[in-house]
């Protein structure tokens, strides 16, 4: 199973003010105040309101005071307005605490996941789906509390109901995983379909994965095809090398050599190692491209060097037939490609400690 998506990555903090119409007539000139950019004028309704004990501006001027939007910013203050509206049960206030914490706010604040994890949990009890999925993500991987994959599963679940589609995803993988809950391919379907209709990326790559290994869903190779298809759309390398190598083997359609050549392209410029090892055997039999040893050991290397084991062997297959230079050549050419390319966003095979 993949790693989940996580809340550091995925997620950022986004406070918006709310524009609810309040019986607080200080909350609602500060509204528009905000709404026509005046934020000193909303931070001194708000200020006034939020001392009445409207909780909405306790949120909105924690949030202004974290953006600093109406001067200098205030994290000690924003986190004071908005512990207050957590404290007065206000669900978007807790979670900003939440996200405020558990990434530190950009290294203004020391990360506290315990912290973090209690702001999240008293908004996912009010029923905030962002938050029940990131209650979910911390049991999943145990920050903040104890790793505790069946109760994940039931955050994930509540979020998933709501139509949070990366709790629809790791619901997905939970499933398929048999983790927390009961193994089950159909189910682990169910919930990649609807997140992948919610546009999640690797969703897609998974429901095209199922048809392709007739998993939870009849055998289907053509909708496979489509499903990476769309996935590779959005940049998933899995679906890239999946696309090429139904093309190689003629899956869900005819053989294609010169498409499996554009695929196993695209996989192995984004650090596929199966793509990068079928793109050295595409140039190393001449299919769907000439014949070219020294881009076939190139890759072949790139390959072996993420852990591909028979990548380790058409590398030396590929070396028998070349001279010492031109090995020198591949070699050179592969380093040059993998210093120029080891910044972009990649997945490691190799965890052993190495520089970017």
């Amino acid at each position: 199973m993949r790693l989940s998506y996580c809340l550091r990555t995925l997620l950022a903090i986004s406070l918006s003010f709310f524009v609810v119409i309040s019986a607080n007539a200080d909350f609602y000139d500060g509204v528009k105040a905000a709404s026509n950019g005046d934020f000193i004028t909303a931070e001194a309704e708000w200020l006034k309101a939020s001392h009445q004990g409207n909780i909405d501006a306790q949120y909105n001027l924690g949030a202004l005071l974290l953006s600093g939007k109406s001067g200098k910013k205030d994290l000690q203050g924003a986190l004071n307005w908005l512990t207050q509206a957590s404290d007065n049960k206000h669900a978007e206030a807790s979670y900003a605490l939440g996200m405020i914490y558990y990434s530190g706010n950009e290294g203004e604040l020391k990360q506290d996941l315990n912290a973090a994890y209690k702001a999240f949990l008293i908004a996912a009890s009010q029923g905030n789906a962002a938050s029940q999925f990131n209650i979910g993500v911390m049991l999943m991987n145990g920050q903040g509390t104890s790793k505790d994959l069946t109760s994940a599963n039931e955050w994930f679940t509540k979020a998933a109901r709501q139509g949070h589609g990366l709790a629809q995803f790791n619901l997905g993988l939970l499933h398929l995983a048999g983790k927390g809950t009961d193994k089950d391919a159909k189910e682990a379907f169910i919930w990649f379909k609807k997140a992948a209709d919610n546009n999640v990326i690797p969703a897609q790559y998974r429901v095209g994965r199922l048809y392709f290994d007739g998993a939870g869903v009849d055998l289907d190779h053509k909708k496979a095809k489509r499903w990476f298809i769309q996935a590779a759309g959005n940049a998933s390398s899995d679906a890239k090398y999946a696309l090429g190598f139904m093309n190689y083997m003629g899956l869900g359609g005819s053989v294609d050599y010169s498409e499996a050549f554009a695929w196993f392209s695209e996989g192995a410029k984004a650090w596929d190692r199966n793509a990068q090892f079928y793109l050295g055997k595409l140039y190393f039999l001449g299919q769907g491209s000439d014949k070219n040893l020294i881009e076939a050991h190139k890759w072949f290397n790139l390959a072996a060097a993420s852990g591909h084991e028979e990548a380790h062997l058409y590398r030396s297959a590929a070396a028998a037939q070349l001279t010492q230079e031109e090995v020198f050549s591949a070699v050179t050419l592969a380093q040059q490609w993998f210093d120029n390319n080891h910044e972009n966003p990649h997945q490691h095979y190799d965890m052993r400690p190495h520089n970017h």
